[in-house]
């Protein structure tokens, strides 16, 4: 019986917390529509090369305190309010220090890439900064807490006040990037006001200790969120350098509908990691290794129908979304389409290794990725074009995950295909 609850549990958790990614991510995708369809495709580009740079930043604060912080909540939850209030202050003080970086080196970005327009879209990064920053912790506090069903509406009052904004932008004809980027930041205000009238947390002045704390663990995490966004990144970065906007326009819509499919990878990771954490915490390794084979299985089993739709129906896809001018992306999607299958096993591999606290670990895996990926992409893209990256990054991706199923059993003993 207890059994059964426990996996009920789960399931509406799972269904929560994919509702929840759903519509945040359905915002995205829809604003992704309205770059194809509205804006050329030199544009699409210089904007793909800015939510780059915004995503990498973005995840270096994340990793500074959201395992570490969801941690700390689950281990001493007498702690509460001062750990939500100092996980709150390195959230926004990043977020400052970012904003003021990318707006002094805007110009040196911009040159770097030889893309002009860059340098008006980096001096406006603080307002996706805030947007996702604010959003995104209070994610975390809802994840920390075990309110998935409060997560999802969260994310669902944003995904309906973004949308609203952009239609009301689209119908009075002045869509542009910066009302793009006003609209992320209003859409944040409701979600906001109903998690502190409706579902309020506590939270107190922040604890040094604390934010030390925080710090030393998110470190690792940081720096690991780093050297993932660069992985997966440095195909969007090296195409910038050695092509053209519109080979970067291409292979940013094959990346997006890669990152769709991806969805229960991003959204049950949110899942996941607590359970793994919970876990280890209370029953050591026996009961992490069933959790380590139940979270693989669960994602395969729903990353494999979403795989074998675009690689069947993907030029389909793409003439609804956008255009014939995208039909070149069709070949891209299919071959990143093959490192999907693998990173489920990538993705719980990251997560428990987090949830044991040994964080360095998955770094240097990340850090040797990040290097083979590079190297391929430096040699591949002069010679294959856009190709040559979606085939460098696919098996940059199947090399690390290999490797890393390999050197988990030294600290969990763990068999991957158990």
């Amino acid at each position: 019986m207890l059994k059964s609850l426990k996996n009920s549990a789960m399931f509406s958790n799972s269904i929560y917390s994919i509702a929840g990614q759903a519509s945040f991510l359905v915002s995205n995708f829809l604003l992704f529509i309205v770059l194809l369809k509205e804006f050329p495709q030199e544009a699409v580009g210089v904007w793909a090369l800015f939510i780059t740079v915004i995503s990498i930043v973005d995840s270096m604060r994340q990793g500074l305190i959201q395992n570490g912080l969801t941690r700390l909540l689950i281990q001493k939850a007498d702690e509460e309010a001062q750990q939500a209030g100092s996980g709150l202050t390195i959230n926004f003080s990043v977020i400052i220090l970012s904003a003021i970086l990318l707006y002094f080196g805007a110009g040196v970005l911009a040159n770097l890439w030889d893309a002009p327009a860059l340098v008006e879209l980096f001096k406006q990064s603080w307002k996706p900064l805030v947007s996702l920053g604010t959003i995104q912790m209070m994610n975390i506090l809802c994840f920390a807490k075990n309110k998935f069903k409060l997560y999802a509406r969260l994310n669902l009052i944003y995904m309906v006040t973004f949308l609203t904004i952009m239609v009301t932008v689209w119908y009075t004809g002045n869509l542009s990037f910066n009302a793009i980027l006003n609209g992320q930041l209003l859409a944040v205000i409701p979600p906001v006001l109903y998690m502190l009238f409706k579902h309020p947390i506590a939270i107190a002045m922040p604890k040094m200790a604390i934010i030390k704390e925080l710090l030393g663990f998110g470190k690792y995490i940081a720096g690991t969120n780093l050297l993932s966004l660069l992985f997966n990144k440095a195909d969007v970065l090296m195409i910038a350098y050695f092509l053209d906007p519109i080979s970067l326009a291409l292979f940013h819509f094959a990346s997006r509908i890669i990152q769709y499919i991806e969805l229960p990878l991003t959204a049950l990771s949110q899942v996941i990691y607590p359970r793994l954490a919970a876990s280890y915490h209370a029953n050591g390794v026996s009961q992490l290794k069933k959790e380590y084979g139940r979270s693989i299985l669960t994602l395969l089993a729903l990353i494999i129908p979403g795989v074998m739709v675009i690689d069947i129906f993907n030029t389909y896809i793409i003439n609804i979304l956008s255009s014939a001018d995208y039909l070149s992306s069709s070949q891209l999607i299919i071959i990143l389409s093959i490192g999907c299958l693998f990173k489920p096993w990538g993705r719980v591999f990251g997560l428990t290794l987090d949830a044991i606290g040994k964080p360095k670990v998955n770094f240097q895996m990340l850090a040797f990725s990040l290097l083979v990926n590079i190297a391929m992409n430096a040699w591949l893209i002069p010679q294959y074009g856009v190709t040559g990256a979606a085939i460098a990054t696919t098996s940059s991706i199947i090399l690390t995950i290999l490797l890393g199923q390999i050197r988990i059993k030294k600290y969990v003993d763990i068999s991957p295909l158990s």
